[in-house]
């Protein structure tokens, strides 16, 4: 697409030193962009306006020309139908009026004459806007007055191709409608997905267009019409939050070494703390140094083994990952004696930067930005709780587990949720691999270790917990990649107005529009959850069953009423409940025991395996959802409110049950997962969690945490797999 003729109107416009192109302007803008616009005459005078009108063929649609409107409906700018020179001159005179009544001191420059649209078409809303941190967006929605009021429209992140534009339209809810309803024809969805590539083809090619809105757009069973059309300059372009980095490549470098440290130095450790850090490096397996110049401090710090240094000149051996808890006003000296001693790597625990709004804490946080940019140290941080390899021993938290490396990976702006989802992770049967709270992401951003994390072979799932970013754009690509490989979960901080200025305070994040990022998440195929619960959830089914290949559940519940709330539940997480084979109904009817119980799917199973101590029908009943074609994953309750208390004195039984259900799991390739209820025997119920891990099964808490981790997964295959 040639841009010399946008780029001569948009050269003009802001050589006049206007913003907003008038509608005439934005269509002829269009136009030379390959975008269907009616272009309407402009008229003056009522006279001028009814000649035009003459010419163009009645009816007509009369709309006021003024730089300083918006909504030209507002303030009666809009007059439709007209069938006559009279009442073209009757209507120029009424929005003249109307102009001058409800917007006294806006500048009135005439009318727009165009043929009134065809009957029989569907409004719609498309446009382009810029977000700061993502760039150029693609909008779509219902059009015309509603779009205000129903809010129905989705976004994507331009450039977009076809599939990304249909999958756009199939998220409206009033996408019923364009498909054709009650004897309505269908919408040309052809043509609005070609409208949508070109607005996108149109936006990356001038930067200096802040916002395209087309409204109404009228689409009719063959073709559509851009009925308006307002445009927006901005003469500065867009302007990227992104920091040159020339020494990018050699930080992540050397990010990549402090995961898997030759030596490790921590700065400032004192007694006051308990010497957290030294107590966290405690099982590194490899060389373990402080640095401390308070005579007060060095004896607790020999005491516990470790070597201390005034300063790390005295070290001889690399240090490849140093921890500081300086106070803030000492970090730019910390972190200077780092690069001149060739340190990888540093993570400044230090908080007290640009999160407090003081200008203080700001020109320490730039002086750090300064020195690490000018170096190729690989500075995480600051504000926060730094690296977790569990393979080398290397923790951030005294409590971590250690030892063998896993296959998940975890990012966080947060230390707690962080060291919170490292924590419990383990007695999810989740294996930590790498994980790194980042704090105020200073200079590494969240894409930087999304990089290292997925192109890490050992990598299965990543999960992230993200409060703002920086470079939206170089964050939305990193994450695209990434899920491209492996599932990736992600749980968005600050997503309401408070939340929002929580997160500033917390790591000086600025705000995204909720409906931006959902959209970007999508877009990249990643998916999202709304909380660590939901988190581990996710990655315990991503990283530990096979791939979920659809929403199709087999359900078994214990009882009548478990199986009534069951249904419902996953059924309004999105999921399906379909009728069996007819091959599995003819082989159930065979054994199943249907007083008292249904085997139609969910199967009211309580009566025929007796909570799991009738092995025989338990293992048919699974062996037929394992075969049956319609079902995609199994999800079986393990009824605890009646059963778990005689599991204090029989754990026979339990482990029986548990056993069987491991030997299924090994072998079925759909997941499989159970639900355990902590009901009102929470402590019998976590051992029993923890038996049937041991046995490699996947154990949620309820309904509707299982509910909400399939559908997740579901999500993520699907997108993957291009579905």
């Amino acid at each position: 697409m040639s841009n010399s003729t946008p780029s001569a109107i948009i050269a003009a416009a802001l050589g006049s030193g206007r913003a907003a192109l008038s509608e005439i302007e934005s269509k002829q803008l269009l136009k030379a962009a390959g975008i269907d616009a009616s272009i309407p005459v402009a008229a003056a005078t009522p006279e001028e306006a009814a000649d035009a009108a003459s010419r163009i063929g009645f009816p007509v649609a009369l709309k006021v020309l003024s730089p300083d409107v918006t909504h030209k409906s507002d303030v009666g700018g809009v007059e439709l139908g007209l069938s006559s020179p009279d009442q073209v001159r009757a209507a120029f005179d009424r929005i003249r009026t109307n102009l001058a009544a409800k917007a006294s001191g806006a500048r009135f420059e005439g009318v727009s004459v165009q043929p009134m649209a065809a009957p029989g078409a569907t409004e719609l809303i498309a446009g382009i806007t810029r977000d700061p941190s993502f760039g150029p967006m693609v909008m779509v929605g219902l059009g015309g007055v509603l779009v205000e009021v129903l809010k129905d429209t989705a976004l994507r992140l331009a450039p977009i191709g076809p599939d990304d534009a249909r999958a756009m339209l199939a998220e409206l809810r009033a996408g019923a409608i364009l498909r054709g309803v009650r004897g309505r024809p269908a919408a040309d969805l052809d043509a609005v997905v070609n409208l949508l590539v070109r607005l996108s083809e149109f936006a990356d090619a001038n930067p200096q267009v802040r916002e395209v809105d087309l409204n109404p757009v009228a689409v009719y069973p063959r073709g559509l019409q851009v009925l308006d059309a307002r445009v927006l300059l901005d003469s500065n372009g867009a302007e990227s939050r992104s920091i040159k980095d020339p020494n990018r490549a050699a930080r992540i470098e050397n990010l990549k070494r402090a995961f898997a440290p030759r030596s490790v130095a921590v700065i400032g450790d004192k007694r006051m703390g308990g010497y957290m850090w030294l107590r966290a490096m405690s099982q590194l397996k490899t060389k373990l140094y402080s640095v401390q110049i308070d005579p007060n401090e060095i004896p607790g710090i020999e005491a516990m083994g470790v070597t201390n240094y005034k300063s790390l000149a005295e070290i001889k051996d690399p240090i490849d990952y140093a921890v500081s808890a300086v106070p803030r006003q000492v970090a730019p000296r910390i972190l200077r004696d780092c690069v001149a001693n060739h340190v990888g790597a540093i993570g400044f625990f230090t908080s007290g930067f640009s999160e407090t709004g003081e200008e203080l804490g700001q020109r320490l946080e730039a002086e750090l930005r300064e020195v690490a940019l000018a170096s190729e140290i690989a500075l995480v941080g600051p504000n926060c709780m730094g690296l977790y390899s569990p393979a080398v021993g290397l923790r951030n938290f005294p409590d971590e587990k250690v030892g063998e490396g896993g296959d998940v990976c975890f990012i966080s702006q947060s230390g707690t949720h962080t060291i919170n989802f490292c924590m419990q992770a383990p007695s999810r049967g989740i294996k930590v691999n790498k994980a790194a709270s980042i704090g105020n992401v200073l200079v590494l951003e969240a894409a930087d270790y999304l990089d290292l994390m997925s192109e890490d072979p050992a990598t299965r799932v990543i999960g992230m917990y993200i409060e703002g970013v920086r470079d939206g754009r170089r964050f939305f690509e990193s994450l695209r990649r990434a899920a491209a490989r492996h599932p990736v979960v992600v749980w968005k901080g600050g997503t309401t107005e408070a939340g929002a200025r929580a997160t500033f305070s917390h790591t000086g994040s600025l705000a995204t529009s909720e409906s931006v990022w959902k959209s970007m998440v999508r877009q990249s195929g990643a998916v999202e959850v709304a909380g660590l619960d939901a988190m581990l959830d996710a990655v315990e089914l991503l990283a530990r069953g096979p791939e979920v290949k659809g929403t199709r559940m087999g359900l078994v519940a214990m009882t009548g009423g478990q199986s009534v709330v069951i249904t419902d539940t996953f059924a309004s997480a999105g999921l399906e409940i379909p009728a069996l084979s007819e091959s599995s109904y003819e082989e159930l009817k065979t054994f199943f025991n249907v007083i008292g119980g249904s085997y139609r799917n969910p199967l009211d199973a309580g009566g025929t395996i007796g909570s799991g101590l009738h092995p025989g029908g338990l293992d048919r009943i699974l062996n037929i959802l394992e075969r049956d074609p319609v079902i995609d994953s199994i999800v079986l309750e393990i009824g605890t409110g009646l059963r778990a208390q005689r599991w204090v004195n029989h754990e026979d039984e339990l482990i029986s049950l548990l056993d069987k259900l491991g030997e299924f799991a090994r072998k079925t390739v759909k997941p499989f997962a159970v639900i355990l209820h902590p009901a009102h025997v929470e402590a019998i119920v976590a051992r029993a969690k923890q038996l049937a891990r041991e046995r490699n099964l996947i154990a949620f808490d309820s309904f509707e945490r299982a509910a909400a981790a399939f559908a997740t997964a579901a999500e993520y295959w699907r997108h993957r797999k291009g579905a």
